[in-house]
């Protein structure tokens, strides 16, 4: 009987082995055989089988086959065959390799081959190609290279064989739906047909169906991994839930190379038990078979995490791991899970079920933590950004399918491209389309959606999460914070992008939790910075490319969440189509100027690391004590440390440490004078409310210096920082703490701001527009640097938070939306994310409540006054307006000069001048000879400006009192170059009626009158009786009211006060005691106290007697033994190793000890209180050069 061979591939004729050996060669197949949802694992016979798949050309040829094998079963010759399919090989075909396992024992061959004959016969068939056994489980693309196809067979060879007795043959026929179906079976061994119906559980949705996996324990009986048994994870309600959770992620980097690197391993088992990684949940991502084994064999690895998602691949019981790429879960919880697969093979999600953390609130437990692994498809084009937001809705669509009252936890390597600058190359290159830049957008907002929040966001803005970037943070780009994905630091990562568009750090590695269950946020950190010595010895060896991430969870209760409900809600207002394009934002700052060069950053980098070899003699940020000497830290603050500085700005530099103040800028000036570099310059020492500040010019770099005496902050710098403000070690005097203010606020913010790029180019933007409208000048009562930034902090968070992607036109555009319609008399800004139980109250007095971060004073606007507050309101909402309107752009906002215009005089400065029709015309004459008393002059006179408007609101309420916070001086006779001789200038208040529509009658205005001259009139007294600042030799001022047209012809007044020379300040501020120096002894305070109860009759006879006595040597400001203890430490031209100290022992009376093993700590068991200091004396002479009874003070006599 002859039958023609099928062309139709719908019927086979094959082998199955048993069922309960389809586990270990499914798992395998699942991910790399094509045909795994179509077909049984099998060993084809003869295939195709018949011409047609219909049932009766199945019985005639199963029939003959039969019959032959009864004529064979008569003979003797049949009987079942024994296969042990126990070698891998691969054959190569049209588009890559086909990988099998196949039995090369010839005996059994031979039989199999002979076989085949015997049904090839019976149905007529000839088949002209040899026949090669072999059960198929993967297939290898051309493009994958030989690395992946060696890989692959390696995962082959740590299959158990597959091993059964032949005794049926499986006629097969394919579905209508593609898959394979059994339709009878021909008995080997008792030669006969039976029919059935059997389709395998075969379906086209099985490549995507949710698979049950066996979870692995580590026995310490047994010393082995074993598979857990499903009691082990079930949910035990005696055991106390859990109130704090560690989670972990990190893509370990498989390396696709044959044979692998083992070099790493090491590096990474020695991250992984890291203080900063250790966690209660470990997710891995790109595990091969090389390295669990590694992995799993390592005792401290098993000893905090008995738990495993997966078995050794050397363990024939575990098999290899389902694909080249790997999640593997660690953990010291039991835990069951399940195989979530995607649409792509190889991709797919482990999604964890921990019973043992189920957490129950009242009498009925919740539902068991739910975590999902993650790492999605990689790549930056069209097709792999769509890819990505198909798997994440898959995830999405399966936990709120099935564990929708669960807690989740979603955690690996999202490969979300996060860089704004990778994102624009592209799409300006075609790489994508706009469209595609909106679908990596949505992918945020899906995630907001879903009510999961990404802890680095949460931590960050809330606790404040530290930066592990190694580059110039000023040359960061938005979305590049909290980079885990780093070629700018990371070789391994350099390495994988080289110099394409990925080129920028990436956030790629998140964990998500969903923010309405138990477990919330508290902590995060990354890991993976331990580096071992590569093969060649040269450069470390890093232990991935990415780094990792890890969490802290704390289980939350009812009564724990708490939030302050005066933080005004704040609903994002998305920039419109003509101000999105961020390019067109930093190309109109750039045209005014505002981002610094190069050469600026260059200039101010020298210029503290200037200060820091020449001050604290070295080029670290902080000295460790040596030879005595006390910790110095360095710290730069305000606008520069923050990185919101422009061309023009100083620098803050703060100092803290031990000595005194008096000590610190007495030794200041003597080393900056000493070192003898022409481009450092002492220019004045200045007086405020927070203590005392030197002016220096450092290489052309305007530098303000200021100190505070914190011993144990220097010495604890800056980790300090990281504890909580109920610390001890911040039990400190209010003037302290007000002077560590700013450094604390800082070190919080650049910790807590959730993306600095964005924050720094939307403060650029709003900060020139306030300067253009005049309304960025704190002294005035207007808007300064600490004011933005507590707006606009405010502002970012709530936006991060609240979910989805912003951008700086977002932010920009919300901001003026928000504070345009903010209730400022009765409402607070403040950072709800840090004051989450504020309980500041707010007196009358406070116009403007603008609230920082760490105390003693909250308010950053207190020198605001109601008509201030009224402009800055009435601006922001001109500024909305303006934003809002049709066709808006940049250019509207910001103006910028016209070519060729003079840039000393601004549009907003000129519209000043012609919107009000009189003026309060503050002018001053200055004619001396020493600038610095001119600009302290100045100065004293803006401080007291801002006082002037709120007595004009007082004293005439019906009148808008406006002050440009800039002097005007006269065009016609003002000499740009000329800084030495005579002075003219004027700030001008603009008024105008609070009604413009409602005329004052002729009483009312004759009364107003009268009350703005009375009150002018009191401002001008009040300048010149003030003999501190104005000296009338060489000063004038008066206050006036003018008309418009009285002006003349005024321009901005450029000139730069303060460029003097150490000389030029004529008082005597070396000799002044510093209010600050609050730490004297007690028997020095209460001496000074006697010396002020002197009788005024005895000051009266000192004062008559004419001449005083000649002073003994020695004999002069007697000086505290804390100031000579700090001057012999600190002075460089003294040995300290050559004093001693004599000091009051209470029972054994005088006695010494060498300086350099003197303790200054009160904690220390060797502490000696400062008031029974008796003398100083140096050793190699015997000359005591302080003695305090005798009051005798060489050290200082000429200083």
């Amino acid at each position: 009987m002859e039958f023609s061979v099928s062309s139709t591939h719908d019927t086979a004729l094959c082998l199955i082995p048993p069922r309960e050996q389809w586990p270990s060669i499914d798992r395998l197949r699942f991910q790399n055989d094509k045909a795994y949802a179509k077909w049984p694992p099998h060993v084809n016979l003869v295939y195709p089988f018949t011409r047609s798949a219909d049932s009766e050309s199945l019985h005639q040829a199963s029939d003959a086959i039969v019959n032959s094998l009864k004529a064979l079963q008569e003979t003797g010759d049949l009987a079942s065959i024994p296969l042990s399919l126990d070698s891998p090989d691969y054959f190569e075909n049209k588009h890559g390799s086909t990988l099998f396992l196949c039995d090369k024992d010839e005996k059994r061959t031979r039989r199999l081959a002979s076989l085949r004959t015997t049904v090839l016969t019976a149905i007529g068939q000839t088949r002209l190609a040899p026949y090669h056994m072999h059960m198929t489980i993967a297939q290898c693309e051309d493009t994958a290279g030989p690395s992946k196809l060696s890989f692959l067979l390696g995962k082959l060879r740590r299959l158990q064989p597959v091993s059964w007795e032949v005794t049926q043959l499986a006629v097969l026929v394919r579905l209508s739906s593609g898959q394979m179906s059994l339709w009878g079976l021909i008995d080997l061994v008792s030669p006969s047909l039976s029919q059935c119906d059997d389709s395998f559980g075969l379906s086209p949705k099985l490549a995507s169906a949710v698979i049950p996996q066996q979870s692995w324990r580590f026995s310490s009986q047994e010393l082995g991994w074993r598979p857990a048994s499903s009691n082990t994870y079930s949910h035990h309600p005696e055991i106390k839930a859990v109130e704090n959770l560690i989670v972990a992620s990190w893509n370990v980097l498989a390396e696709f190379e044959w044979p692998p690197s083992r070099s790493r391993y090491p590096v990474i088992i020695d991250n992984l038990l890291a203080r900063n990684a250790v966690a209660d949940i470990l997710v891995l991502q790109e595990v091969t078979d090389d390295f669990l084994p590694f992995l799993l064999n390592d005792d401290r690895i098993r000893k905090l995490y008995p738990n495993a998602s997966h078995g050794s691949p050397d363990d024939p019981n575990a098999g290899p791991l389902p694909s080249i790429l790997n999640h593997v879960v660690l953990s010291k919880h039991p835990f069951s899970w399940e195989y979530l697969p995607f649409l792509r093979p190889h991709k797919g999600s482990c999604v964890i079920s921990f019973g043992d953390l189920a957490h129950s609130e009242g009498e009925e437990p919740t539902s068991p933590l739910v975590l999902a692994t993650c790492h999605l498809s990689h790549g930056l084009t069209d097709g792999a950004v769509v890819t990505k937001e198909r798997e994440l809705q898959v995830l999405l669509s399966h936990l709120k399918s099935k564990y929708a009252s669960h807690q989740w936890i979603i955690a690996g390597d999202f490969n979300i491209t996060t860089s704004s600058y990778t994102i624009d190359a592209a799409v300006r290159k075609g790489a994508i389309t706009v469209q595609t830049e909106n679908v990596l957008r949505s992918i945020e907002t899906t995630l907001a959606k879903a009510e999961l929040l990404d802890v680095w966001m949460v931590s960050r803005i809330e606790a404040g999460v530290s930066d592990n970037f190694k580059g110039d943070l000023n040359q960061m780009f938005e979305g590049e914070q909290g980079a885990t994905f780093d070629p700018t630091a990371n070789p391994h990562a350099s390495k994988m992008v080289g110099t394409g568009l990925g080129n920028r750090p990436q956030r790629y590695d998140r964990i998500l939790v969903k923010g309405t269950c138990s477990f919330q946020i508290s902590r995060f950190n990354m890991f993976g910075f331990v580096t071992g010595d590569s093969e060649t010895g040269q450069e470390p060896l890093y232990p991935s490319d990415h780094w990792g991430v890890r969490c802290l969870l704390q289980r939350s209760h009812a009564k724990d969440a708490a939030s302050d409900a005066r933080a005004i809600p704040i609903n994002i207002k998305r920039a419109p189509d003509g101000l999105s394009d961020t390019t067109e934002l930093t190309k109109c700052l750039e045209n005014h100027e505002v981002f610094p060069s190069a050469e600026d950053e260059t200039a101010r980098n020298e210029a503290v690391q200037l200060l820091r070899q020449i001050l604290i003699e070295s080029d670290q940020p902080l000295v460790d004590n040596k030879r005595g000497r006390p910790t110095i830290v360095l710290v730069p603050v305000g606008s520069y440390g923050l990185g919101t500085w422009s061309r023009n700005s100083d620098i803050d530099c703060f100092f803290i440490g031990s000595i005194s103040p008096r000590v610190f800028f007495t030794l200041t000036r003597q080393r900056l004078k000493k070192a003898g570099i022409p481009g450092i310059r002492l220019l004045r020492k200045v007086k405020a409310k927070t203590g005392t500040m030197l002016e220096v010019e450092v290489l052309g770099v305007r530098c303000d210096l200021q100190y505070c005496q914190a011993p144990n902050i220097a010495d604890e710098w800056p980790d300090v920082l990281k504890r909580p403000a109920s610390d001890p070690a911040f039990s400190l005097s209010a003037q302290t703490l007000l002077k560590l203010k700013p450094a604390r606020d800082l070190f919080y913010l650049q910790r807590s701001v959730p993306d600095l790029a964005q924050f720094r180019l939307s403060y650029q933007a709003i900060k020139t527009w306030a300067k253009a409208r005049g309304i960025y000048a704190a002294k005035f009562g207007y808007l300064g640097g600490i004011h933005l930034t507590v707006m606009l902090v405010n502002v970012c968070k709530v936006l991060v938070h609240n979910g989805g992607t912003v951008s700086a036109a977002d932010i920009i555009t919300t901001f003026f939306e928000h504070y345009a319609r903010f209730d400022w008399l009765k409402d607070m800004v403040f950072d709800p994310f840090f004051h989450k139980n504020l309980r500041y109250h707010r007196t009358s007095r406070e116009a403007l409540v603008l609230l920082g971060w760490h105390s003693p004073t909250l308010n950053t606007a207190l020198n605001a006054s109601v008509p201030t507050v009224k402009i800055i309101s009435t601006e922001l909402r001109q500024a909305n307006k303006l934003l809002s309107a049709d066709g808006a752009t940049w250019e509207s906002l910001l103006p910028v000069l016209e070519p060729g215009r003079d840039n000393v005089m601004t549009p907003s400065a000129a519209n000043f001048l012609t919107s009000f029709r009189s003026f309060v015309d503050l002018r001053v004459h200055y004619w001396g000879a020493s600038l610095e008393r001119g600009s302290r002059l100045i100065g004293w006179l803006e401080s007291r400006c801002a006082s002037l408007l709120v007595d004009i609101n007082r004293r005439v309420p019906q009148l808008s009192a406006r002050i440009w916070p800039a002097r005007f001086v006269d065009a016609s006779t003002c000499d740009p170059q000329n800084t030495q001789g005579d002075y003219q200038g004027s700030y001008l208040v603009g008024l105008e009626w609070m009604e413009p529509d409602e005329k004052p009658g002729r009483g009312d205005l004759e009364v107003a009158q009268s009350n703005l001259r009375a009150v002018l009139q009191q401002f001008e007294k009040m300048i010149l009786s003030d003999e501190k600042y104005f000296d009338s030799t060489t000063s004038w001022f008066c206050a006036s009211i003018v008309k418009t047209n009285e002006l003349g012809n005024l321009r901005l007044d450029d000139r730069e006060w303060g460029v003097y020379i150490d000389g030029d300040d004529d008082s005597d501020t070396e000799d002044e005691d510093d209010t600050e120096d609050e730490n004297e002894e007690e028997l020095a305070a209460q001496e000074r106290l006697a010396a002020g109860k002197l009788s005024k009759k005895a000051k009266a006879a000192k004062q008559r007697s004419g001449t005083a006595n000649p002073k003994p040597e020695g004999i002069g400001k007697f000086r505290t033994a804390l100031d000579v203890l700090n001057r012999l430490r600190w002075d460089p031209d003294i040995d300290s190793n050559d004093y001693v100290i004599g000091y009051e022992d209470r029972f054994l009376g005088p006695q010494e000890k060498a300086l350099s093993a003197w303790k200054s700590e009160q904690t220390h068991e060797e502490f000696i209180p400062q008031h029974r200091i008796l003398w100083f004396k140096r050793g190699s002479d015997g000359v005591i050069v302080w003695h305090r009874s005798e009051r005798i003070d060489l050290l200082f006599k000429k200083t």
